[in-house]
C-alpha cells in the first residue's frame, strides 16, 4: 500500500511537470517571453512579458485564455514584467493586488535568464513632430519610420538602437539621410515594492543626448503616486552616419510631480513642477483619461519663457505581431504617443522623447482600479 502511495505522488508530480511545461511552450507560442512557472501547492505564479501590448490587463487576459485549456482547480497568480523587471502579482479572476514576496524574487532571479528567454525583438514604429506654420506652408511636420530593438543584456540591464528612415521634413533643417535612432543603456528597477527607477545614458529624440533618471513611487493598489525626473543632457547633431556633432552635456533639468487617479471614468490628474529642458522654470498639469489600450489627454503649462496648452495621446500602431518565431519577432510598436502644443514659437515647458514611455507613463497601466474597471 505504501508503495502504491508513493507512486501515485511521483505520478501525479510529473504529471504537474509536464502541464506547467506545456502552459510555458503555449504561452511562448502567443508572444509571451520570459515565461516562468512556480507552482506552490494550490497556487500557480506565472511570471511573464508580452511586449506587444501597452496594457499589463490585455496581457493577463490573453494569458488566461490560454491558460484556461492547462489549469483546473488551481488559482492562478500573474505577474507581469517589464523591461525584466517584476511588477507585482494579479490573481487571475478579480486582478487584486499583491507585492511581491522574498521567495517570489528568489525564484524569479534563480529562474531568469535573459539571453535564452526572450526573442530578438524588432520594432517598426512611427515619430511624428509637427505644428501650423505661415501661408506657404500651414502645417509644418517631420515624418519618420524608425525600426529599433531592444536586447536584455541583465536583471534589469537593456540597450536600445536602430535606425531612422526619414519620409517628410517640412518643419526644420534635420537631415533626410539615414541615421542611427536613439540609442539608450537602460537600467529599469524595482528596489523596493513600490518604489521604481529608470536610469537611461544615450541619444534621445528632440536633438538631446545624456543621463536621464527617473524615480516614482506608487503601488499598482494606489490611487496616487509621486516621482522625480532629471537628467544632465546636451544638444546633438546627425547628418546620416559619419558628420556627428555633440555639444557638452550642461543643461540640467528636475522636475518632481504627484499624480492622482480618480474614482471615475479612469480620469488622472498630474501636477508638475521643476526646471525644463530649456531652463525655464514652472509648472505644469495634465489631465488624462485612459481608455484601455488608449490614453488621451490635455495639458496647460506656465513658466518664465511663457504659457501653453495643448492635447496628448498615446495609441497602439496596427498590426502589432508581424511575424515571430522561437528566436525572433517582427511588430510594430505598442505605444504611439504624440503631444501638440499651441504656442509652437516659444520653448515653453518642453521634454524630449526617449524612444520608449516614461516611467509615469508605463506605471500609470498598472493601477488595479484602472485593470479592474476593464472587466466591468
Amino acid at each position: 500500500m505504501r508503495r502504491n502511495s508513493y507512486l501515485f505522488i511521483v505520478l501525479f508530480l510529473i504529471s504537474l511537470s509536464f502541464y506547467a511545461q506545456d502552459l510555458k511552450e503555449a504561452l511562448y507560442e502567443e508572444g509571451f517571453e520570459n515565461v516562468l512557472v512556480n507552482d506552490e501547492e494550490d497556487t500557480l505564479k506565472i511570471f511573464f512579458e508580452l511586449r506587444e501590448f501597452r496594457s499589463p490587463y490585455h496581457s493577463m487576459r490573453f494569458a488566461n485564455d490560454i491558460a484556461s485549456s492547462f489549469v483546473e482547480g488551481k488559482t492562478i497568480e500573474w505577474i507581469p514584467l517589464h523591461h525584466n523587471i517584476p511588477i507585482g502579482k494579479y490573481s487571475s479572476d478579480s486582478y487584486s493586488f499583491n507585492t511581491l514576496s522574498s521567495s517570489d524574487l528568489e525564484f524569479y532571479n534563480k529562474n531568469n535568464k535573459p539571453f535564452k528567454n526572450y526573442r530578438f525583438n524588432i520594432r517598426i514604429r512611427p515619430f511624428v513632430a509637427a505644428r501650423f506654420g505661415y501661408y506657404s506652408s500651414p502645417f509644418e511636420t517631420i515624418f519618420d519610420g524608425i525600426i529599433d530593438t531592444r536586447v536584455y543584456l541583465a536583471k534589469g540591464l537593456s540597450a536600445q538602437t536602430g535606425l531612422v528612415i526619414p519620409i517628410q521634413n517640412s518643419l526644420n533643417n534635420t537631415s533626410m539621410e539615414p541615421r542611427i535612432a536613439p540609442s539608450m543603456i537602460s537600467y529599469f528597477t524595482q528596489f523596493k515594492s513600490g518604489h521604481f527607477a529608470n536610469i537611461s545614458y544615450g541619444t534621445y529624440h528632440n536633438d538631446r543626448y545624456g543621463l536621464d533618471v527617473q524615480y516614482r513611487y506608487g503601488l499598482p493598489s494606489k490611487n496616487w503616486s509621486v516621482g522625480i525626473e532629471a537628467g544632465l543632457t546636451g544638444f546633438y547633431y546627425q547628418d546620416g552616419f559619419q558628420d556627428i556633432i555633440f555639444s557638452n552635456m550642461s543643461k540640467i533639468h528636475f522636475l518632481a510631480d504627484i499624480e492622482y487617479h480618480l474614482p471615475i471614468e479612469n480620469l488622472n490628474v498630474r501636477a508638475s513642477v521643476g526646471q525644463f529642458i530649456f531652463q525655464d522654470f514652472g509648472g505644469r498639469v495634465d489631465l488624462i483619461k485612459q481608455f484601455g489600450l488608449v490614453d488621451v489627454g490635455l495639458f496647460g503649462t506656465y513658466t518664465q519663457n511663457g504659457a501653453t496648452a495643448g492635447f496628448q495621446f498615446a495609441i497602439p500602431v496596427f498590426p502589432g505581431n508581424i511575424f515571430k518565431t522561437k528566436k525572433v519577432q517582427l511588430r510594430t510598436t505598442e505605444e504611439f504617443r504624440w503631444e501638440y502644443t499651441y504656442n509652437n514659437e516659444d520653448r515653453v515647458g518642453l521634454k524630449y522623447r526617449m524612444g520608449s514611455p516614461r516611467l509615469v507613463d508605463v506605471l500609470r497601466q498598472y493601477r488595479v482600479d484602472f485593470i479592474q474597471s476593464l472587466q466591468r
